[in-house]
């Protein structure tokens, strides 16, 4: 089981990539959970090719106000729960899926005043301890930003895929996130996504600047885009396969190195 938090700047493109991804792990024969981990997204379902799962996971466990007592209560030891967790045990009113490609989303916010994330972060964090599928690929769609650092969620990370696209605050993010992987000890992988073709060595020169190696480029594509913009799944073009390739051995190599 390799756990990939993909993690970036709002824009950069990060839940395209998980999308895609995921699409070509299952080419290579491999199986995949897609989790969204993102209380503001709303179409990662749709890039991966699924139908809506009919809730959430704090939906089907009851809400905010169920999800606040089994935390406290967990907190305070009354929950001695702690059996493992596979993709063929949890709920079909929360999942997805088709053949060997599974998506699950933590929680939404859907109303004004609804308040914080915190719930949300507190449940991914029990859910994915309690994660279990050996041979799979869980991919986890961060929000944007670095909420699931500051909120200890990336204990349960093997490794960061960071997705930068080229401009100089992905660039500050890209190092920001490099000194804190290094700080919580995991390591990480850098690509950098939506790159026309012609300044594409200049974009590798400035991240590699910063101290942070590039493991792959991803090029803008109107076809990606015109598959977004319509809200169609995006599809695995050809043109991808080799950045996959290297940014999937470099999850492998990095997690190895790693452990």
């Amino acid at each position: 089981m390799t756990k990939v938090f993909v993690c970036g700047r709002g824009g950069s493109g990060k839940s395209t990539l998980t999308a895609i991804l995921a699409k070509f792990l299952i080419s290579e024969g491999m199986r995949v959970l897609v989790i969204d981990a993102d209380e503001s997204n709303r179409s990662l379902y749709r890039m991966l090719g699924l139908q809506a799962p009919y809730s959430t996971l704090m939906e089907d466990l009851g809400g905010r106000v169920a999800v606040k007592k089994a935390v406290f209560e967990r907190q305070n030891g009354s929950d001695s729960e702690d059996a493992k967790l596979h993709v063929d045990d949890l709920p079909r009113s929360c999942v997805s899926r088709r053949d060997d490609l599974a998506f699950l989303a933590i929680g939404k916010i859907y109303k004004p005043d609804e308040g914080c994330a915190c719930p949300m972060s507190a449940l991914e964090k029990g859910f994915l301890e309690r994660l279990y599928v050996p041979g799979w690929w869980v991919l986890v769609d961060c929000e944007a930003g670095v909420e699931h650092i500051g909120r200890g969620v990336w204990r349960h990370a093997d490794v960061f895929l960071v997705v930068l696209e080229p401009s100089h605050e992905s660039m500050e993010m890209a190092k920001f996130m490099n000194g804190l992987a290094k700080e919580v000890n995991r390591p990480i992988v850098t690509v950098v996504n939506m790159v026309d073709e012609d300044i594409a060595e200049d974009v590798k020169t400035s991240v590699e600047s910063l101290g942070i190696s590039v493991d792959a480029i991803f090029p803008r594509d109107r076809r990606v885009a015109s598959a977004n913009l319509s809200g169609q799944q995006v599809p695995l073009l050809p043109d991808f396969v080799p950045s996959l390739r290297a940014c999937t051995e470099a999850i492998l190599n990095k997690v190895k190195e790693g452990a």
